[in-house]
């Protein structure tokens, strides 16, 4: 079940391992930087401002899943993290804000 927690990412994504900017649906997984467990957390890009790859932009995104044993409190303003498809690191972003 999606969730209906949202929240604001300012993210980068890299020309090296993408050919285009993901467009609203996009469903990559976050690995928060520092994490040493490295946990893959499924979230959903809706709404996304970014212009082209290299360059920062924003986006609005949310939990992909409800469920209890997910890290989600590992995401909180502030903190980066590194945009995954699969193994790869296909970019790389900062949270911004939380929206209710």
């Amino acid at each position: 079940m999606k969730s209906q927690q949202t929240f604001m990412v300012e993210v980068t994504f890299y020309s090296s391992a993408r050919k285009t900017v993901p467009e609203a649906g996009y469903r990559p997984h976050f690995v928060m930087e520092l994490d040493e467990d490295r946990e893959y957390l499924g979230v959903e890009i809706y709404d996304i401002e970014v212009d082209t790859l290299d360059s920062v932009g924003y986006a609005m995104c949310s939990f992909l899943y409800e469920q209890e044993g997910v890290g989600y409190s590992k995401i909180q303003p502030n903190r980066s993290f590194m945009v995954m498809e699969g193994a790869s690191v296909v970019g790389r972003g900062k949270i911004v804000s939380f929206h209710l």
